[in-house]
């Protein structure tokens, strides 16, 4: 038997199936397989190989990784936590992951996924290993709040309760390591309360300060009207159009997606959150 290690759940394959290559491929692509290993795949038509050994590795970072903490690069942050306000005066901080938080971080997550409008997965993290390997493989922080009040939906909250996350990572690996990828998470009932705001311009100093030189965003898809008024009203760069790029719910045939970047050098030394 050949186990095939992928990102969300071992599969087991028998040395006896074929397979094709391009197929292989595919899986290895759509999947964010960080290794991919086959071996001794049987040759018997033109479409498939004797003998395949190979890695393959994705040409993209941003959904791929080794399970985390969230904190890699922080100890070059000296002003965490941040603290700052909310739309209602309320205060909150940006600061890292905690142990505990993570149930919570992977929780809303896979709420996103379930709603399936703004992320292009259609499958939910059912391990906290592949959560932490995708959400904290390098540096995420939580929005927390630091004092009681009330959400968008009217009901009281508490101090310390977690309002949103987002992470900072590699887009693509190597030579290109130095452009950045985000993702944001604004917990349900904090929607329209401007945490995404807020961490959409720690993103930017915090990007900045690990010394990314860029970032890009892949997929800000057309109907996410929120996220697109965001990115441009903090000076993100709509750089590439992708046509017929995904299907989410809600949206009838496949919707566009758009390519954000914002130059991280031309970003003020001393910005503010």
């Amino acid at each position: 038997m050949i186990l095939i290690r992928p990102f969300f759940q071992p599969i087991l394959f028998s040395s006896s199936h074929r397979f094709n290559v391009k197929l292989i491929a595919t899986i290895a692509t759509l999947r964010q397989y960080e290794d991919f290993f086959v071996g001794n795949l049987p040759r018997t038509t033109s479409s498939y190989y004797n003998t395949i050994i190979t890695t393959v590795r994705p040409m993209t970072t941003a959904y791929s990784g080794n399970p985390g903490t969230g904190v890699a690069g922080l100890d070059q942050i000296s002003y965490l936590p941040i603290e700052t306000r909310i739309k209602n005066g309320s205060k909150v901080q940006i600061s890292p992951f905690l142990e505990q938080d993570w149930p919570i971080g992977m929780e809303l997550m896979n709420l996103i996924i379930r709603e399936g409008k703004t992320w292009p997965f259609d499958q939910e993290f059912e391990t906290m290993d592949s959560y932490r390997g995708y959400f904290l493989s390098h540096a995420a922080f939580v929005v927390r709040a630091m004092e009681p009040g009330v959400d968008s939906q009217g009901v009281k909250y508490k101090s310390g309760e977690i309002m949103g996350c987002f992470y900072i990572k590699p887009n693509f690996p190597g030579r290109c390591s130095h452009i950045c990828n985000g993702g944001f998470i604004t917990s349900p009932k904090f929607r329209k309360m401007g945490v995404a705001t807020i961490m959409g311009k720690s993103f930017l100093k915090l990007a900045k300060d690990l010394g990314y030189k860029s970032s890009y965003f892949n997929l800000v898809f057309k109907s996410n009207v929120a996220s697109i008024r965001l990115w441009e009203s903090l000076g993100f760069d709509r750089v590439a159009v992708l046509e017929n790029a995904a299907k989410l719910e809600g949206v009838e045939g496949l919707d566009t997606a758009y390519g954000y970047r914002y130059d991280l050098e031309s970003l003020p030394s001393d910005y503010k959150v």
